[in-house]
């Protein structure tokens, strides 16, 4: 079982998504990283097991799931941008003979909204806005280990119809935007 982060944790005001971050390529080739009918159910079935850990019993209709309308990698600005040759031989080096779970998304609960996302490193939100104004939230869990990768669920207090999330992987330079349209 996977450690739990305390859900004690209070609301913090998160930075503006900085909407003149510039956009950069991603050098991964997504065609070999196309998801199987049976990744999306297990992805699936992860995010489920996720949310229990994180406190979250509600149930989810298929309404209450918004999937990213946009999303793509933007520049960050780096604490200390130069980088060890051995933090990109670790990159190279990962092991691709077990899939971890891959998925960002966004989740509609009477209570609020709910940041939920997975992936091989570590995951944290640097920056969101709801409709264009700041933002507060907290995490609800957070873990990383090697075997699993990084699970994030994040708790964002309001409510609106548009929300940017900027989430930085690991020790990456750069940070994923997504953005989703639509709530209600």
């Amino acid at each position: 079982m996977m450690p739990q982060s305390s859900t004690n944790i209070p609301y913090e005001k998160l930075p503006m998504v900085d909407l003149t971050a510039p956009k950069v390529l991603s050098r991964r080739n997504r065609a070999e990283n196309s998801a199987t009918q049976e990744n999306i159910s297990q992805d699936a079935e992860d995010a489920k097991i996720i949310l229990r850990y994180a406190g979250l019993e509600e149930n989810l209709t298929p309404k209450s799931i918004i999937e990213a309308n946009e999303k793509y990698m933007i520049g960050t600005q780096p604490a200390n941008t130069a980088t060890t040759p051995s933090e990109s031989l670790n990159i190279d080096m990962r092991q691709k003979s077990v899939r971890k779970q891959h998925y960002t998304r966004l989740l509609v609960f009477d209570s609020g909204l709910v940041f939920q996302a997975a992936c091989c490193l570590p995951l944290k939100v640097l920056a969101a806005s709801l409709d264009g104004e700041t933002v507060s939230g907290k995490i609800l869990f957070n873990s990383y280990a090697e075997e699993c990768g990084g699970k994030l669920v994040y708790e964002f207090q309001g409510s609106g119809t548009e929300m940017i999330v900027d989430i930085k992987r690991g020790e990456s330079t750069r940070a994923q935007r997504l953005i989703f349209r639509g709530i209600t």
